[in-house]
């Protein structure tokens, strides 16, 4: 399976062309079409070498996805994932939860998954780029562009974990229930006096250990690439 034209074409333009090597924001020294291996301080390319380095270079990623998918994926999908592949590199496609995502069939989630990848390592502190969040999302549009289903849709972008309403709602729960627990305990402290004066801290406990809970589950729903 091969990367369609149009999408070859998105790629050069998402990567651009520098017919001398530079550092890139994450500090490596990029050439041409985003070309990487190999690359030092100095080293030039004309287009024409950079559109056959491109095409010998493809192959490689072309491969990796047709693999990692078992080729269950359309053109679109396989497009979408070559050029993420191609940007982030082969190891980190396979271990990506927008992989994941795709190969247990839940696409929307793999489409939101691509925004999760909008990071990178500048001067020593990981930042989330412009530059790539707006490539996330050309990828995750390209992924859905041929869905069967003639819905439009729509991926919302994934949400810090402070403004998460998977967390907001589910602490503000965790909470409630604290809090219902706390106020049925007091009523039962006033008429059994024998209960003692460790249930309050053992409430207090317990509502930690739901907030946690809901926390965890907030992590592991976003490692699925689900918001």
């Amino acid at each position: 399976m091969k990367l369609s034209k149009p999408a070859r074409e998105k790629l050069k333009t998402l990567e651009g062309f520098r017919g001398t090597a530079y550092l890139c924001p994450a500090g490596v020294w990029t050439l041409g079409h985003g070309f990487t291996e190999g690359v030092r301080e100095g080293d030039t390319i004309t287009q024409t070498e950079a559109n056959e380095r491109l095409t010998s270079e493809l192959a490689w990623f072309e491969n990796a996805v047709f693999v990692e998918t078992g080729g269950d994926v359309t053109q679109a999908q396989f497009d979408a994932m070559v050029l993420f592949c191609f940007n982030v590199g082969v190891e980190a496609f396979r271990k990506s939860s927008v992989l994941k995502a795709h190969n247990r069939g839940d696409h929307v989630a793999a489409a939101r998954a691509f925004g999760l990848w909008n990071k990178a390592t500048v001067n020593g502190k990981l930042q989330v780029l412009a530059g790539l969040t707006r490539r996330r999302a050309e990828e995750a549009a390209m992924y859905l562009s041929d869905a069967v289903d003639d819905t439009p849709q729509v991926v919302a972008p994934e949400k810090p974990m402070a403004t998460s309403t998977t967390v907001i709602a589910g602490s503000t729960a965790a909470i409630a229930t604290a809090t219902q627990i706390a106020d049925a305990v007091g009523k039962l402290k006033g008429s059994v006096s024998v209960l003692g004066d460790w249930l309050m801290p053992a409430v207090a406990v317990v509502a930690l250990v739901a907030i946690g809970w809901v926390l965890y589950e907030r992590y592991q729903n976003r490692a699925r690439g689900a918001i």
